[in-house]
């Protein structure tokens, strides 16, 4: 063996020991601190070390950090400041633990990678320290070194066994000196002595990039690479490039208003077997399907693209009969192309029960007769009566995100811009606020409109004055309850309804970038950001819009248990 083959098995050796650590998400250590048994909390999530803010920092959290690291407890909680500024990401913000946890993941929190802090905000700990610990262990990765050694063999091309011909058209444009023991190490390697690697003309120029990161695990992935070079890690086999590499295509999805793009890399999407980024593709065409509707894409989207979105429980529409406009505009299109058996199977994704009765009546076709009659029993049965049919079908009987009238209340970016600067919302309440009540009916179905309605009461909280007298607030955040001594809902009925109620933020106005549960009634949500891990869209802008949608479910199981929406 060659003295450079004989580097390169000694590195990968190293590489291979590097990984005997174990390091497993939740794992935590201290940093800064001139003793071992102190110092910045640091939290390991997905193979990077970030940091813990210290908003709600206390004793409680600090046993969890030291009874993790194997101390027998903890001496104080120490708030940012003392230990030094950490970086990386802030993983945990507003943490609230019982101190019986594992790690600090398992402890109720803002959301993983939630948080308006800065560095100089992370919180340290000092662990109470004697002789009866365990051994304390030490994680040494010298991975980065490792790295460079294999990023300077490759780009010296060194003792390589291997070519690597870069095929345009069928034509060999480019080829790359390689080394069989590195590649090896790939999933989809092939024992052949030389490997073609064929691409478009576009992608030609990132593929040497591609097979540095073989060896060094180390890339940077522009907007321009980030097609070609998913499609290269979904052809070799490398599962975790290539849902880097997606996550970094989901930020494209906002930029075209057309939805020719979200409508192409789905398909893409598809032909890739990529499931994680069908569902984002899915999801970002589902919260922003009205505007989907509308746009020259709808009509061209694939069977299996529209079975997709009809499945979902997220579809953010006004109304459940717009969805039914909204197919049949889709099969009109479709003319003779579109199979009975499945324009049958996209009939059953309708929600018939969630269609008003006035909506019910329009609809003339014959082949809407069975849901019809699914809907109207539904609007004119009580729970009792429907029992059965909702634990056999439950998903009918859900609500999607309804958007429309009486559903939902919206603030709108212009509202909420001139009240940033003024405090004044002429529609509201109280001066210095940007609140509102409106009013619902209690439930979807027509059998509780014998009921009356019931009021609820929603509020912004957008300014830092508003958040300051407050300890557990943070701005932006929202409140949505029902009005106090406001509901007509018969006692008999109080426990076979619950709310499921969103905030559907629209960023600028133009497309929904983020769909957020009010979990407690009585409690703020926290409205994320719109950098980092906050918002699950970018959005470029400081202005949104915020609707709350009010969804009302019956209670479907023994004691009223509910059924919980896949």
């Amino acid at each position: 063996m060659s003295r450079g083959l004989l580097f390169l098995a000694c590195v990968l050796l190293l590489v291979n020991l590097s990984h005997c650590a174990g390091l497993q998400t939740g794992d935590m250590r201290l940093a800064g601190g001139k003793r071992s048994h102190e110092g910045r909390v640091e939290v390991y999530i997905a193979g990077v070390w970030g940091t813990v803010c210290d908003d709600g920092w206390d004793i409680k959290e600090a046993i969890v950090v030291c009874r993790h690291l194997n101390f027998p407890s903890a001496r104080e909680a120490v708030d940012g400041g003392r230990y030094g500024p950490g970086q990386g990401p802030i993983y945990l913000d507003e943490l609230n633990c019982l101190g019986t946890e594992t790690d600090l993941t398992k402890c109720e929190s803002s959301g993983l990678g939630i948080s308006d802090c800065k560095h100089a905000e992370d919180a340290g700990v000092v662990c109470a320290s004697d002789s009866t610990k365990k051994p304390v262990e030490l994680f040494v990765e010298h991975s980065t070194t490792i790295s460079g050694f294999l990023g300077e063999l490759f780009e010296s091309g060194r003792d390589c066994d291997l070519i690597l011909s870069v095929v345009v058209e069928n034509s060999t444009v480019e080829t790359i000196c390689a080394h069989k023991l590195i590649l090896s190490l790939v999933p989809s390697w092939s024992s052949e002595a030389n490997l073609s690697i064929e691409v478009s003309s576009k992608c030609q120029p990132h593929v040497a990039h591609f097979v540095r990161y073989l060896y060094t695990g180390r890339m940077n992935i522009t907007m321009t690479s980030s097609h070609c070079l998913h499609k290269l890690a979904s052809e070799w086999g490398l599962k975790a490039l290539q849902e880097e590499v997606g996550k970094l295509l989901i930020l494209l999805l906002p930029e075209d208003a057309t939805f020719q793009a979200q409508s192409s890399l789905f398909d893409y999407a598809v032909s890739m077997d990529d499931g994680t980024l069908q569902q984002s593709c899915l999801r970002y065409m589902a919260w922003n399907c009205e505007a989907l509707v509308a746009s020259p894409a709808w009509t061209g989207l694939s069977v299996h693209a529209i079975k997709g979105l009809l499945s979902r429980t997220d579809l953010t529409v006004p109304s459940e009969y717009f969805v039914i406009q909204a197919l049949e505009k889709w099969e009109d299109a479709q003319g003779k192309a579109l199979g009975s058996g499945d324009q049958f199977d996209l009939l059953k994704l309708i929600r018939f029960p969630m269609v008003s009765a006035e909506d019910l009546n329009r609809l003339k076709d014959s082949r809407y007769q069975a849901g019809k009659l699914e809907g109207f029993q539904f609007n004119a049965l009580t729970i009792g009566n429907l029992f059965g049919e909702l634990m056999s079908n439950w998903k009918s009987y859900t609500p999607r995100i309804y958007t429309g009238k009486p559903w939902s209340y919206t603030f709108t970016s212009e509202e909420v811009s001139v009240f940033k600067k003024t405090s004044v919302y002429p529609k509201g309440l109280n001066h210095g606020e940007l609140a509102f009540t409106f009013r619902t009916p209690v439930h979807n179905s027509a059998y509780f409109a014998l009921f009356g309605d019931i009021g609820w009461y929603t509020r912004l909280f957008v300014k830092s004055d508003e958040c300051s007298y407050s300890s557990t607030r943070v701005c932006p955040s929202a409140k949505l309850s029902l009005e106090n001594g406001n509901s007509a809902l018969p006692e008999l009925y109080k426990n076979a309804i619950v709310y499921k109620n969103k905030i559907v933020i629209r960023c600028d106005g133009r497309y929904v970038s983020h769909i957020q549960d009010f979990k407690h009634p009585q409690e703020d949500t926290t409205i994320p950001p719109n950098h980092g891990s906050g918002q699950v869209y970018p959005c470029r802008s400081d202005e949104y819009s915020y609707t709350m949608v009010i969804r009302p479910k019956y209670r479907t199981g023994l004691n009223y248990t509910e059924v919980e929406e896949e």
